[in-house]
């Protein structure tokens, strides 16, 4: 296979959407045709030697990282987003369920003093004194 086809299906193969960690055109140029020193052609880059090649490669992971990175926050950010509203609407349930207990307990108290007033009545010395209320 010629280094055209090589660099071709290289970068074809880097285009799939299926590629976890892509790579540049600099990235797939060393890739095909090896580590060289000197110009890099539409670059306007002058590579002094390995060091060179090694530090751009390592800028390249560092920006590919950064980018995964962003990639990463911006997910836990819907995610926070999600959650908010999540919980604001369990805070809003939650109020509603105490609104409807403290009624539900005051409708409890009325008919305990009911109870209460009934049983007074109820009992001897109550009558007596319910006809004196009269």
């Amino acid at each position: 296979m010629s280094l055209i086809e090589r660099l071709v299906n290289k970068t074809i193969e880097q285009s799939q959407p299926k590629v976890t960690s892509s790579m540049n055109e600099f990235e797939i140029s060393i890739d095909v045709l090896g580590r060289r020193s000197g110009y890099l052609k539409g670059y306007g880059i002058y590579l002094r030697g390995s060091s060179s090649t090694r530090s751009i490669t390592k800028l390249a992971e560092r920006d590919a990282e950064v980018v995964a990175l962003k990639e990463i926050v911006a997910v836990q950010t819907e995610q926070i987003a999600s959650q908010a509203e999540q919980i604001a609407s369990q805070a809003e349930q939650m109020n509603e369920q105490a609104k409807q207990m403290n009624a539900q307990a005051q409708k409890t108290a009325d008919l305990e003093a009911l109870v209460h007033q009934l049983f007074a009545r109820s009992q001897p010395g109550g009558i007596v004194a319910n006809f004196q209320e009269i």
